[in-house]
């Protein structure tokens, strides 16, 4: 099998991949736990044969690949039916470099179903599209994908790391052939808006599965195109969300307090969602140094711009990741407070963001009770924080935030508490990538 010969030799790598080495089973057991043909499952395998959407969907289900097959079957049927010739009247418009970018998107999916690196170059390829408008390139003009990005905000606090990233990638690339075609200075920066928010997006997922270069690559781009719409609140936003993922990612401290700083030197005094994400960054940066007189200072601006919010800013229309409720402000208060060792303030924070917080938001619930596991094991009762961050790593996958608050527990640990089994417990669930939790 080549991958690279056929889009049907991926698929069918990909098929064993999953069969094979994740599932460790045989085609027989396969093909009847997917209610198909050995001898069909075998020649799907081997690209010599196309397969069914159900039959797709059910191995996908089968091997626990989470969409993944799927996505990439159904790119590689729109993809043959391009080459045939069998596409809608507007797909004819397509040019060469279009065709790249669809083939960036479904090199990005097959890595990741197969666990495997990003191709080198198809980064390039994906974002060319929003760098060539950067540089001054146009085209035709487009609607406002607000909404969808809005959606792509809340999947994303919904729903396990690295799970929406698949349609996130495939409606950047849809974005990006759009702003080759966008003549209009209102589209393009429209356009540009939307890239900068579905960059982001990705900057995150890429963090979360453990892809840092990847994830450094989309927050670079992020911060050319929300500063190409030169929108002042855009502009904040992507870097108070670029610097509080370094902080959990274990960038370098200056980078962090840099991308902190600029946020606030480019809001100018202007209260926002982004400027209070800029100050926790800060806190939390700080807090994390044992600097406890600066991390006040840094909760204190916070608390100024929390109160000076606008309405809008709290407001159910709002996307998570524009807004910054009471529940984000108690969050924001009970990290850096776990962090200096201040119990009481600690444990007062994080039953108030307990509370607070939107029940379908599991992965902020699962933050929070690592964050009252933190504190218990800097306080009085280590083997009960032990205990609840086990509980959470085993019900909840380990993303980028919660991977650095169980590093810094571990790390914090007497040397009796550290050598127990309940800590080579919880070491052991965040061992390997963050997509091997």
């Amino acid at each position: 099998m080549d991958p690279a010969a056929s889009p049907w030799h991926l698929l069918g790598a990909e098929l064993r991949y999953w069969r094979d080495e994740v599932r460790k089973l045989n085609l027989r057991e396969a093909a009847a736990k997917a209610l198909c043909d050995h001898g069909d499952l075998s020649k799907w395998e081997r690209g010599l044969a196309r397969m069914q959407t159900d039959v797709i969907d059910r191995l996908d289900d089968l091997y626990g690949a989470n969409g993944r097959l799927a996505a990439l079957h159904a790119a590689m049927t729109e993809l043959d039916n391009y080459r045939m010739g069998r596409v809608a009247p507007d797909a004819s418009s397509r040019d060469e470099d279009d065709d790249m970018e669809r083939r960036a998107v479904m090199q990005i999916l097959a890595a990741l179903g197969a666990g495997a690196a990003i191709p080198p170059g198809t980064w390039d390829a994906l974002f060319s599209g929003v760098e060539r408008t950067i540089a001054g390139r146009s085209g035709i003009g487009v609607d406002d994908w607000s909404e969808i990005v809005w959606e792509h905000d809340f999947a994303y606090y919904t729903n396990p790391p690295g799970t929406v990233f698949q349609t996130i990638a495939s409606d950047f690339a849809e974005v990006s052939t759009l702003l080759k075609r966008t003549s209009t200075a209102t589209a393009r920066s429209g356009l540009l808006r939307i890239s900068a928010q579905l960059a982001v997006l990705m900057g995150m997922e890429m963090s979360d599965v453990g892809d840092q270069g990847s994830s450094l690559r989309a927050w670079r781009l992020a911060r050319r195109a929300a500063d190409a719409t030169g929108d002042r609140d855009l502009r904040v936003w992507v870097r108070g969300w670029e610097a509080e993922y370094g902080y959990w990612a274990g960038r370098p401290a200056p980078v962090i307090a840099r991308l902190a700083n600029d946020a606030i030197e480019i809001a100018d005094g202007s209260p926002s969602r982004s400027l209070a994400e800029a100050h926790m960054v800060r806190a939390f940066l700080l807090a994390s140094q044992g600097d406890a007189a600066s991390t006040q200072t840094a909760l204190v601006d916070l608390r100024r711009t929390f109160d000076a919010f606008p309405d809008a800013v709290d407001s159910d229309q709002t996307s998570p990741l524009w807004s910054f409720r009471a529940w984000a402000q108690a969050w924001a208060l009970a990290y850096p407070y776990a962090l200096l060792g201040q119990t009481r303030e600690a444990i007062d924070a994080t039953d108030q963001a307990r509370a607070l917080c939107p029940p379908t938001f599991h992965g902020n619930a699962a933050n929070l009770a690592l964050v009252y596991a933190l504190t218990q094991a800097r306080g009085r009762d280590v083997d009960h924080g032990l205990q609840e961050a086990i509980a959470t790593a085993q019900a909840w996958p380990v993303s980028t935030i919660r991977r650095l608050i169980i590093g810094q527990m571990l790390d914090d640990l007497p040397q009796k508490s550290l050598e127990s089994e309940a800590a080579h417990e919880l070491r052991s669930l965040t061992k390997g990538s963050v997509s091997d939790a």
